[in-house]
């Protein structure tokens, strides 16, 4: 903490050096005249310097224009260059609001940027990273504040960002990600906005893929899952099952039942993997728990598995019937035909395929209107593009060849993987760039407990929070984490011996609960590992010139996606008259 006499000292010191400057600059654009008219040149010292300022013309008696026109020339240049030097320190070294100047986010301004980029992505290997066109240079977060300088993540980091509703998660996030993602992209959102913003540009870099069980965009089928095939590991099989048992999985419940319908489960998917069968047979063996095919299946390529699950079931009659009851409620996304026709061989539609998708351009969407058991088919194939996509990156040395961005729009509601607070790092380190968006932090522990969100949070190297948290305790914990400053308050007091004034420095809070709360629209606070917080202006696809092909793009994608919801409704409507 600087004192009034170091402040003092300082000060000096500046005025002692800017002065020195100029006397310098002086002598030396006065004596470059003087040689150019072929006058003489005083000696530099001090006291040539004293008898500038005191008699110009005894100093230069042969030229004094030209020496008066050189030192005013270089005056002016030397000034000119101190004021461009002090702009720089103070764009990259000063921050008024006592937030993380430039200097301390240099890592994320576009030279280094561009410099990881080359080192992630093999196609950008041979690039110069000052060529490199800002949409390459990794993943745009926004501008810093006040400098206005452009901040991007790169692709082997892991987000999360926390927005109240309205405040520019789709705009400003999601569409931008989405939009300069330089691999394959995988996009899970509740909305059709998204997915109508970047659904031609996409379709442009690869082939694109919509999932969309409950038709938030109105599309047609023109695709089917194997879920099956996620069963080939008894691990893969674990796996696909929590996606489903999650659903009815709370804290009040027993255990018992959620973890029992999940080993049946996964019994039966691993004997419908064996027999070559597809979910419809599952569903089938769900509703019988008299049917023994399964078991048979199991015991002759499992038998441990297969004793297993036989003594987990052939208990009593009433217990028996729980566990299926819990298993086909946690499978109940399947029993409208529409939605298992989804996950059905189908001859006349390709399958889409996790590990092709892993290492290409293609864009899949996964949209659902709510959570429940539909979200549960979400979790499970973007579960599986994870799979394959680490399993890819594991084949090339380590990470993919090009990032896969994962933009998990509405994650706690429509793609609640049980432990992606576990994978969120590991998907960093394979080259798949995971994007969580939550419209609170209450959100995310709701679908992955205190302890999942804690990790996942922790797991995340860029964090954004939004406008309008009102969450009280989460606004303190930020407000901790940005930390205090040094404020100086005066005092001033009166008394039968005169007037006192005396200065102090004392501690406050950089920002309180109430001003993260009441953050400018358009703005938010952007933690990333090792560096201080920072305050940063998201930018909005509509703002961006590179973007503005969008606005005409989705407008006519919205214009059909309204048109496929009328006739959808006019057909139901006339399937009730008839």
């Amino acid at each position: 903490m600087m004192t009034e006499n170091d402040r003092a000292w300082a000060a000096g010191g500046i005025l002692c050096g800017a002065a020195v400057t100029l006397s310098a600059a002086t002598w030396a654009g006065a004596a470059a005249g003087a040689r150019l008219t072929g006058g003489h040149v005083a000696p530099a010292s001090a006291l040539t310097v004293y008898r500038m300022a005191t008699d110009w013309t005894s100093v230069w008696a042969d030229s004094p224009t030209a020496s008066g026109i050189g030192a005013a020339l270089l005056d002016v240049a030397v000034v000119a260059l101190i004021v461009w030097g002090l702009r720089i320190s103070f764009r990259w070294f000063r921050n008024p609001s006592s937030l993380a100047t430039l200097y301390q986010l240099r890592e994320l301004t576009p030279g280094p940027a561009a410099r990881t980029a080359t080192r992630l992505r093999v196609s950008l290997r041979e690039a110069k990273p000052k060529e490199l066109p800002p949409r390459d240079r990794g993943v745009l977060l926004g501008n810093h504040l006040p400098s206005g300088v452009e901040l991007r993540g790169s692709d082997e980091d892991t987000y999360i960002a926390v927005m109240a509703p309205r405040a520019g998660k789709s705009t400003a996030l999601a569409v931008p990600v989405a939009e300069e993602a330089p691999g394959a992209l995988l996009m899970t959102s509740n909305k059709a906005d998204v997915y109508a913003a970047t659904l031609h540009s996409r379709s442009q870099v690869g082939h694109t893929f919509v999932m969309d069980t409950q038709g938030v965009a109105q599309t047609e089928r023109e695709m089917w899952i194997d879920l099956v095939a996620q069963a080939e590991t008894l691990e893969g099989a674990e796996r696909l099952a929590s996606h489903f048992t999650t659903q009815i999985t709370s804290e009040q419940a027993d255990p018992f039942w959620s973890q029992s319908a999940a080993d049946l489960l996964t019994g039966l998917y691993r004997a419908a993997w064996w027999d070559g069968a597809t979910v419809r047979e599952v569903m089938r063996w769900l509703a019988d728990p008299k049917e023994k095919a399964p078991l048979r299946i199991l015991y002759q390529h499992e038998p441990v598995l297969a004793e297993q699950i036989d003594s987990s079931i052939n208990i009593a009659e009433e217990t028996q019937s729980g566990i299926y009851q819990n298993a086909r409620t946690a499978m109940s996304a399947l029993r409208d035909e529409k939605v298992l026709a989804w996950v059905t061989p189908d001859q006349h539609r390709p399958r889409f395929d996790p590990e092709t998708f892993a290492t290409s351009k293609d864009t899949l969407y996964l949209l659902s209107k709510k959570g429940g058991p539909s979200s549960a088919l979400v979790a499970a194939v973007a579960d599986a593009v994870f799979t394959a996509g680490a399993e890819a990156g594991e084949r090339h040395g380590g990470r993919l060849p090009e990032p896969m961005r994962a933009v998990l729009d509405e994650a706690a509601n429509i793609c609640k993987i049980a432990d992606l607070p576990d994978l969120y790092s590991h998907l960093g380190s394979r080259g798949i760039t995971p994007f969580v968006i939550l419209q609170s932090y209450r959100q995310g522990v709701k679908s992955w407990g205190e302890v999942g969100m804690d990790a996942m949070w922790s797991a995340a190297t860029k964090k954004l929070i939004g406008v309008g948290v009102d969450d009280a305790k989460f606004a303190q914990d930020v407000s901790t984490l940005i930390g205090p400053h040094w404020v100086e308050r005066g005092s001033y007091s009166k008394s039968k011996d005169g007037v006192s004034r005396s200065w102090s420095e004392q501690r406050e809070e950089v920002m309180d609960p109430s001003r993260i709360r009441s953050m400018r629209k358009g703005s938010a606070l952007l933690m990333a590992t090792g560096m201080p917080v920072a305050q940063i202006a998201l930018r909005p696809w509509y703002e961006e010139e590179g973007m503005a092909h969008i606005g005409p793009q989705m407008k006519k994608e919205e214009a059909a996606i309204t048109k496929r919801a009328v006739a959808a409704y006019e057909e139901r409507k006339a399937a009730r008259r008839g």
